[in-house]
C-alpha cells in the first residue's frame, strides 16, 4: 500500500511517501463500528471476540510480561498475543508448531494418497444454516473409504481436514483427506499400495452423507422447518449437474500417484492455524474498497477483485467456526483410543525416526530469525531478565532492588 501524504512546515509544503503492508487487524480496526451498526443482530458471538482478541493482540489490553535490566535497571513490557487463529501474526506461530507435533507422530517416510471431497454448489447453502453439521463431511468421507476396505480386512490410517474457502473468498466447504498408502492387517502385517474404486467411493460417500444428514436435520431442526429441509436433503440423491445434465459424483479428486507426508501436510495444514487469506495478497485499501489477488485454478492466472470493506470484513468472519468446533478428525489406526498401540507397532517395525524441522519455538527466537535482533537485550549490552507478569488493565509498580 502506498499513500502520499501532504503537510506543511515552516511555510513549505512536504510530501512525504508512506509504505506498508496492510493487515486484516488495520482494516478492522477503522471500520469495525460500521460493521456492527450495519449488520446489528445478525454477527455471531464468537466473530465478534475474536475479532477483539486481534484488536488487542500485542497490546496492553491483555496480559503482558515485565522484563527488568540488572545493569541499568530499564524496564520492558512484553504483550501476550491473542493465540487466534484470524490473527495473521499469531497464527502462524501456531501452524508450524501443530504440524510439527503431527511430523513427529505420523510415518512421514511412506507415501500417502491425499483425496478432496467436495459438495455440489446448491449444497453450500445448507450448512451455511447449520453451521456445527460440517463435521458430517470428514466423518462420511472416511467410511467411504472404510466401506471398501474392510472387506480386506485392513485397517487404514486417515487424517480429515475440513476447509470452508476458496480463492475468492466464498464459502465452499470441502474435506481434504491425508490416507496411507499402505494398511494394516488384522493378521499384524502391513499391506502396501491399497486399492480405492474411484467410483465406488464417490458413490458411497454421497448416500452416506446425504443420510447422515437427514438423521441430523430430525434430531435437531424444529419441525416447522424441518419437512422443507428433508425435501431439499432428497433431492440429492439423485443430483444432476447443471452444465453437463448427467449425474454429479460430487467433484472427488483421486491423486494420480502418491506423494509424501511433508509435501501433502505443507499444502492442507497452512489453513488449518492460519486465516482465509495472507496478508501479502491484499493488495490495496483505500477506506472505502479493498483489492486483493487470488490464483484461479481454470487457467492457472493470477487475478484482482476488488469489494466494499464491508463485504470483504463479511467474507472473512463467514469462514470463522463455532467455539470449541474441531477442524481436524482422526480415523481408524490415528484415532486417539487406539494410536499408541499402533503407534508402538509401527515404530518397532520400521525401526526409523522422523526428521523434525526446525522450527522457532518461543517469541524470542521468532523475532531474531526475521530480524536479526535481541529483544531482551538492552542498550547497555546488559539483558533483561523476568520480573513481574502483569494482569488487564492493571499495571504493577516496579521498585529498584539496590
Amino acid at each position: 500500500m502506498i499513500i502520499l501524504r501532504l503537510w506543511v512546515s515552516n511555510n513549505h509544503i512536504i510530501m512525504e511517501l508512506i509504505t506498508w503492508l496492510i493487515s486484516i487487524k488495520f482494516i478492522f480496526e477503522n471500520n469495525r463500528n460500521i460493521f456492527l451498526t450495519e449488520n446489528n443482530g445478525l454477527i455471531r458471538e464468537n466473530s465478534i471476540n475474536n475479532v477483539q482478541k486481534i484488536l488487542n493482540c500485542w497490546s496492553n489490553n491483555l496480559w503482558y510480561t515485565s522484563y527488568k535490566c540488572d545493569e541499568c535497571g530499564e524496564v520492558k513490557y512484553i504483550p501476550f498475543t491473542c493465540k487466534s487463529r484470524f490473527c495473521n501474526s499469531c497464527s502462524q506461530p501456531q501452524s508450524d508448531i501443530r504440524m510439527n507435533k503431527l511430523i513427529s507422530r505420523w510415518p512421514s517416510w511412506l507415501l500417502y494418497k491425499h483425496i478432496v471431497f467436495t459438495i455440489p454448489e446448491e449444497l453450500r447453502s445448507f450448512f451455511k444454516r447449520h453451521r456445527n453439521s460440517l463435521d458430517i463431511l470428514p466423518y462420511t468421507a472416511a467410511n467411504a473409504i472404510m466401506h471398501f476396505l474392510k472387506d480386506q480386512k485392513v485397517t487404514p490410517w486417515i487424517l480429515a481436514v475440513i476447509h470452508t474457502f476458496w480463492a475468492k473468498l466464498n464459502r465452499n466447504p470441502h474435506t481434504h483427506l491425508i490416507v496411507t498408502n499402505w494398511a494394516f492387517h488384522k493378521k499384524w502385517y502391513f499391506k502396501d499400495n491399497i486399492f480405492l474404486p474411484y467410483r465406488g467411493i464417490a458413490t458411497s460417500r454421497t448416500a452416506f452423507l446425504v443420510k447422515n444428514l437427514k438423521a441430523r436435520t430430525y434430531k435437531n431442526v424444529p419441525w416447522d422447518t424441518c419437512t422443507q429441509e428433508i425435501w431439499f436433503l432428497n433431492s440429492f440423491f439423485n443430483y444432476h449437474s447443471k452444465i453437463s445434465g448427467e449425474k454429479s459424483n460430487w467433484h472427488v479428486h483421486f491423486p494420480p500417484k502418491p506423494c509424501s507426508f511433508i509435501e501433502v501436510v505443507g499444502y492442507v495444514w497452512r489453513y488449518i492455524k492460519r486465516p482465509v487469506i495472507a496478508q501479502s495478497r491484499i493488495l490495496d485499501y483505500d477506506g472505502g474498497n479493498v483489492t486483493f489477488n487470488y490464483t484461479d485454478k481454470r487457467d492457472r492466472l493470477v487475478k484482482d477483485i476488488t469489494c466494499p470493506v464491508l463485504e470483504f470484513m463479511g467474507l472473512l468472519l463467514q469462514h470463522l467456526p463455532n467455539q470449541n468446533f474441531h477442524m481436524i478428525y482422526y480415523y481408524w489406526i490415528f484415532a486417539n483410543r487406539c494410536k499408541k498401540r499402533y503407534l508402538r507397532i509401527i515404530k518397532a517395525y520400521y525401526n526409523h525416526e522422523p526428521k523434525m524441522p526446525r522450527i522457532a519455538k518461543n517469541f524470542r527466537e521468532r523475532i531474531y530469525m526475521f530480524t536479526g535482533k535481541d529483544v531482551l537485550k538492552c542498550s547497555c549490552w546488559g539483558f533483561f531478565h523476568k520480573y513481574q507478569i502483569s494482569i488487564p488493565w492493571y499495571k504493577p509498580k516496579y521498585f529498584d532492588s539496590s
